[in-house]
């Protein structure tokens, strides 16, 4: 197993306002890092997560906090598959949401608010995708539901179902 090089931001933000933790929270929880502690959050290294740690890292020293952005890779295979485990498990989590709404949407009769349902859930789809460091395997399955439900509104277009 080639070994996957980690990017760990660890620092620290000025209790009040808690304005400001709540942003770096947010900001965490939109790029879908894992926490190892308190403070220490951890993405698989890439150009792109690099670059989000080094801004991120910026705005909390003009906080008038500290941070730090570090490159590792875990010491066994057991951490690194314990890592693995917490990202998947978070994407799967939001994928069986989307599996959830998808399901849902097959009893809407209407076909014109059917396909504007089916469009949000594939932008919220694609949001979730784009965080999905280890492609998950829900994403095939996300895939497969979504194909097959564009191509039953298809034909019920072409059938003159949306009239």
């Amino acid at each position: 197993m080639k070994k996957i090089k980690w990017i760990f931001l660890i620092y620290k933000v000025p209790y009040e306002p808690s304005s400001k933790r709540v942003y770096v929270w947010r900001k965490l929880k939109k790029l879908e890092a894992v926490t190892l502690q308190d403070a220490i959050f951890v993405l698989p290294y890439s150009e792109k997560t690099f670059e989000q740690f080094q801004w991120l890292a910026a705005e909390i020293v003009e906080m008038d906090g500290e941070a730090a952005v570090w490159e590792s890779y875990a010491t066994t295979n057991s951490q690194e598959k314990a890592l693995i485990q917490k990202f998947t498990e978070n994407v799967n989590t939001q994928y069986e949401g989307i599996i959830q709404k998808l399901n849902k949407i097959i009893d809407v009769v209407d076909i014109n608010k059917r396909e504007n349902l089916l469009r949000n859930i594939i932008n919220e789809y694609m949001d979730i995708k784009y965080y999905d460091y280890f492609k998950s395997d829900l994403s095939d399955r996300i895939d497969e539901i979504i194909m097959c439900e564009q191509k039953q509104l298809n034909e019920a277009k072409f059938n003159g179902e949306s009239e």
